[in-house]
């Protein structure tokens, strides 16, 4: 949940929260589209007639296992279903198999991973096949990954295998943002850290200062965050980081608490919430700099403001219907406005990313709903006030549960797979995804 330090601040709204969770709700798993030449994951196996549980035969690859085990545990995350356990042979091209497939086919699984990798001149390289064992066929032919970072180059190994059985993109090779809070009173600190997908490989891009980091939001090319931060006796003003260049540049220095920033579709603008002129308001300022502009002029705090994927409207928090009790809005740029949610305590909203749901903090709980305002997913209290954010392919969520001294960055699929969670000491806030390169 954003907090806001202002004099009609969004903190004192926002603080009082329901205490009531609700019940997780699972979304069903959902089959992509297939292109031409992939085949539908959920297979009929004639053997039985039955539809086989595993989906996909990982063969851990020939060379650095630690690639293996990031792959395969990248591909637990998702709604496939991938075993490494009792396959006939350790096969690392398509060229071990032959005489073999009869051994593969009684297995009932539809699709095999193998592959192997090496180093050249300092990078890593990964060569893999998926194959369909049915017709012995190669899908999309052999595949060649390199690059300097192992990781990196795991996760784009994963996403690609991923992608060619599925049809659909995934996130594992995009980053996440997020405050770490740590320490209190005089000798609490605020990092910005930014890690891999699945929580690991974290750096610190602003490190343990004094003041008070607030709402990160990254630009739809992954190359910038937008975040506030507030310094001791000051107003919280809004920055830009450059993650390829490592530059900070102010943005938004008004004379208020500006907050929660999001920006346009096209990364030409952002949306924020101010109190410049005593109540919070929503502005728009280019990334580019210059002025920022009232978006409208309205009689009552506004705040939390998250684009659509289209650029056309908006959505926002406000609590002018019941004090202390806000609401969630959607507004288009002429000024017409509708109310979402008629929960008790609605806030912190966020688009996924084609615009068909909605992730937001109803009373304490991170929850998910549809744009029109119906609860999807639940996925309870999580202690510190947090709402779940989309990934790039909006399969994933992100939030933190726990409190001030250890909290969990908590990774999670809508479609099935399993959760990845990672604990620190001190309170993860705020977390976002960043999109891959």
């Amino acid at each position: 949940m954003n907090n806001s330090p202002s004099k009609k601040t969004p903190l004192s709204l926002l603080s009082m929260a329901l205490t009531t969770s609700l019940a997780i709700v699972f979304l069903g798993m959902t089959i992509p589209a297939m292109a031409a030449d992939d085949f539908d994951v959920e297979v009929t196996i004639a053997k039985k007639g039955e539809v086989q549980e595993n989906q996909v035969a990982f063969v851990p690859f020939a060379g650095d296992a630690a690639i293996s085990s990031i792959i395969l545990s990248d591909l637990h995350t998702t709604s496939l279903k991938v075993t490494a356990d009792n396959l006939p042979q350790k096969a690392h091209s398509s060229s071990d198999l032959a005489g073999t497939y009869a051994a593969w086919e009684s297995l009932g699984i539809p699709y095999l991973v193998i592959g192997s990798t090496s180093t050249d001149r300092g990078n890593t390289v990964v060569t893999f096949e998926v194959i369909n064992i049915a017709t012995k066929q190669v899908l999309r032919g052999t595949q060649r990954i390199s690059g300097n970072d192992p990781r990196k180059v795991a996760h784009k190994t994963a996403a690609k295998i991923y992608e060619i059985i599925t049809g659909k993109k995934s996130d594992f090779d995009a980053k996440i943002a997020y405050i770490l809070q740590q320490g209190s009173g005089p000798n609490s600190t605020s990092s910005l850290i930014v890690s891999d997908a699945d929580g690991e490989n974290p750096r610190a891009i602003v490190d343990k200062i004094s003041g008070l980091i607030y709402s990160p939001a990254a630009s739809p090319d992954g190359n910038l965050l937008a975040y506030s931060v507030q310094m001791p006796n000051n107003l919280p003003y809004i920055y830009l980081y450059d993650l390829r260049s490592n530059k900070v540049t102010p943005l938004v220095r008004l004379k208020g608490s500006n907050l929660s920033p999001s920006f346009s579709p096209d990364g030409g603008s952002i949306l924020f919430s101010s109190t410049v002129d005593g109540d919070a308001d929503i502005y728009r300022v280019s990334t580019a700099g210059g002025t920022p502009q009232k978006v409208f002029e309205l009689p009552y705090d506004q705040f939390q403001p998250s684009y659509s994927p289209d650029g056309k409207n908006f959505v926002f928090a406000s609590d002018h219907a019941s004090p202390n009790k806000p609401k969630i809005y959607r507004a288009d740029f002429s000024g017409n406005i509708s109310r979402v949610t008629a929960a008790n305590y609605a806030a912190n909203p966020a688009y996924s990313p084609d615009g068909t749901k909605i992730g937001y903090l109803n009373g304490r709980s991170a929850v998910v709903m549809s744009s029109g305002g119906q609860n999807l997913v639940n996925f309870g209290t999580t202690g510190i006030d947090e709402a779940p954010k989309f990934s790039p392919s909006g399969e994933k969520v992100v939030y933190s549960q726990g409190n001030s001294n250890n909290s969990t960055l908590v990774i999670r699929s809508l479609n099935g797979g399993a959760a990845i969670t990672k604990s620190v000491k001190g309170a993860i806030k705020s977390p976002v995804w960043i999109a891959a390169e």
